[in-house]
């Protein structure tokens, strides 16, 4: 037997395994999403909420800044009622 023709045969199982890996799509495994705002509310930085809450306007009349998420993943929203 030729060597030359070892070595192509050898390499289709690889190269078919290859190729199934990448035809199926796999979901992300940590794939993060974007919070969802509350209705009628934009996002804000920590610092302008913490900015509100030291001069006392995280609840007022007409609006109210909000803070969702886990510790470490905090969203920060400013919403009008």
């Amino acid at each position: 037997m030729n060597p030359k023709f070892h070595i192509p045969l050898a390499a289709a199982p690889a190269c078919a395994l290859g190729f199934a890996l990448v035809a199926i799509p796999l979901p992300p495994v940590n794939a993060k999403q974007a919070p969802k705002a509350p209705k009628g509310c934009v996002a804000v930085t920590k610092q302008e909420y913490d900015s509100a809450k030291k001069q006392n306007l995280l609840q007022s009349r007409y609006s109210s800044y909000v803070r969702t998420g886990r510790i470490g993943q905090r969203s920060y929203w400013y919403c009008r009622e």
